[in-house]
Parts: structure tokens; sequence; C-alpha cells
């Protein structure tokens, strides 16, 4: 496996290229933060992936990677990843391409089932499907909840929903109580561990870095890791038009 993430083939990348990006930007009471591009995924585009884990939407560690899921949420999800024994064989996907501004939430973005949106995100889980022999979705959060269950294309596959990462209480007892569903849904990586030992639930959430393989060439050895999220949005006017990002 190289080092490093190289991007999409051409067939995911003319996908990606036919995202709606200019329905978000126009978006009613503009709810997403659209300034800095969107961040489409993380994991294997290759046809290798058996597990789709589906997320909510990127944060400024995202932007700064151009990959989902890798800042202080990513890396507790990746746990649970690793307990799984996964070392490589997932593909991710957000309900949103853009990150959501949580004070302009219509109806229709609390559920994920805003139509346009829905439909494009729902084409990206159909060719992860039509070109991977999944085993089941793991959904962190509720939008990707909701971005599960209204897939059309979902079939059979099982939905294991669990706890956004980051929620502010429960997340452990909450995973704890899907992880004897995921092992059985879900076979390890042949280099991979599988850990059954419950989450503590008075200890912090434990965290795993991001692998290298996950991400671009060049992205300096500390961003995804320590459990740590690396940058923040500015303050005031600057709010959608700076990011600090912060070495250790």
């Amino acid at each position: 496996m190289s080092g490093h993430d190289r991007g999409p083939n051409s067939a995911w990348e003319q996908l990606f290229g036919a995202a709606p990006l200019n329905h978000y930007v126009g978006f009613p009471q503009s709810p997403f933060h659209t300034r800095f591009g969107p961040i489409f995924y993380r994991g294997r585009l290759d046809g290798s992936a058996r597990v789709l884990v589906i997320g909510q939407d990127p944060s400024s560690d995202e932007i700064l990677a151009q990959r989902i899921f890798v800042g202080q949420a990513g890396q507790i999800a990746q746990h649970f990843l690793t307990k799984l024994g996964l070392t490589r064989s997932y593909l991710m996907f957000n309900s949103f391409l853009f990150g959501v501004q949580s004070s302009s939430l219509s109806a229709q973005i609390v559920t994920a089932t805003e139509p346009t949106i829905m439909a494009y995100r729902n084409s990206l889980l159909d060719k992860a499907k039509a070109t991977n022999a999944l085993e089941a979705i793991i959904a962190f959060g509720s939008h990707a909840k909701s971005s599960a269950i209204s897939w059309p294309g979902r079939g059979t596959l099982p939905i294991i929903a669990l706890k956004h990462p980051t929620a502010p209480d429960g997340v452990a007892a909450d995973w704890n109580s899907h992880l004897a569903a995921a092992h059985i849904a879900i076979a390890p990586d042949s280099d991979g561990h599988v850990d059954v030992t419950p989450y503590s639930t008075t200890a912090p959430m434990p965290y795993t870095d991001i692998p290298r393989s996950d991400l671009p060439f060049g992205i300096p050895a500390w961003h995804g890791t320590g459990g740590a999220t690396r940058s923040q949005r500015g303050s005031g006017a600057a709010f959608e038009t700076q990011i600090k990002w912060l070495a250790p």
C-alpha cells in the first residue's frame, strides 16, 4: 500500500466534479461554510473497501488535509475502526460536502434529506457499493444515520449507527452497545487486531492517529495525530475567510 493517498482515479474524479457546488453556495440562509471548497472523502477508492463510513460535515482540519474525518472526531472514529481490526478497508463520505453552520439549519438539513444534496450524496454511495464488496455501513452522528437510512441503494447492508465522536455525553456507552453487532458484521483486515474490550465510560474517548496512507503526499506528519484538532477558523469578520493552522 502506498505511503500516501494518490487521490481519485478518473471515474471518481468525474463524479466529484459533478458535485452541486453552486447549490451549496446559494442555499437559503447560507447554512454552509463554502469559501474554502468542498471535501469529498477519505479511504480507499480502489475497490478494496469493505466498510462504508458516513460522517456529518468537514471542519477546518479536513479542509487543510483535503480529506474528511481528520481532526479530533476523525481520530476518535478511527479508534473504533481499529477496535474492529480495520486498518485500511474502508471508504468514508460525509452527509455534506461543506461544513454546516448550526445556527442556520432547516428541517431538511437537520435530517440530511434536502433533495439536491441527498441525490448527489446517494450517487457517491451508489458508486461505492457498485465498486466495492461492502459488508456494513458505520454512521457517526444523526446526520450520518439519516443519510444511510435515506439511501435507496443501501439494500440489505446493515447500518451501525453511532453517536458522533465528539457528542457532549454518552459516546462510550453508546459505542459499547454496538460493538458486538459491528464485530459480527465486519471482518478484520489481515493485519488488524480485534479488540472487544468495552470503552471506559469515565475516561476520555481514546483515539488513533489518521493513517498516512489516507492522506495526500506532503501533509505534515503531525496533522491528524495526537487526538487533537490542529486548526480553527478566524474570529469575527474573518470567520469565513481565515483558518489558523497550529503546529504542535
